[in-house]
């Protein structure tokens, strides 16, 4: 899919992507978290790896190939995470590739900070058929979740909130 630049939203402490050995990808991590861009940008910044202070839902977001999104949008309200697209599809990324749970049959409006399973093909958000969906084989709840999946969509392909 020729990425060369990630954008990872949120990266928080960057504690399992630390370990990936990309080195001619282009890496940007946020979090709305200053603390933790501080830390991450004295143990991991570099030339290809840098961390910003940035909002998802309206804040200017780099220009990037891929968005990875894992475990942020669960905490969102339906609202916020429509805002969320319309952000992203305002600013030049091309992929997406955040969580979903393929098995979720419906939908359940929450307070953004709060938790709970989405699936975003489903409505209120009927996002196509993802490109790629990678399981994650989460063993959490004793199985519960083991649908938990990583969907990569073009962003141009998602709908308009």
């Amino acid at each position: 899919m020729n990425i060369k630049s990630l954008l990872d939203l949120p990266c928080g402490d960057f504690n399992w992507l630390k370990n990936l050995y990309l080195p001619e990808l282009f890496y940007t991590g946020g979090d709305i978290v200053q603390e933790l861009i501080v830390k991450n940008n004295k143990q991991y910044g570099g030339a290809k790896r840098k961390f910003l202070s940035i909002d998802l839902i309206s804040g200017r977001l780099p220009d990037a190939d891929l968005l990875l999104c894992r475990d942020c949008l669960v905490h969102f309200s339906y609202n916020d995470i429509q805002k969320t697209i319309r952000n992203i599809k305002k600013n030049k990324i091309k992929y997406l590739l955040t969580t979903t749970f393929t098995d979720c049959s419906i939908n359940e409006d929450i307070i953004t900070g709060d938790w709970r399973p989405v699936n975003l093909s489903l409505s209120p958000f009927n996002f196509p058929e993802p490109l790629e969906l990678i399981n994650e084989k989460c063993t959490e709840g004793d199985g519960i979740f083991s649908d938990k999946s990583l969907g990569l969509w073009l962003v141009k392909d998602l709908p308009d909130f």
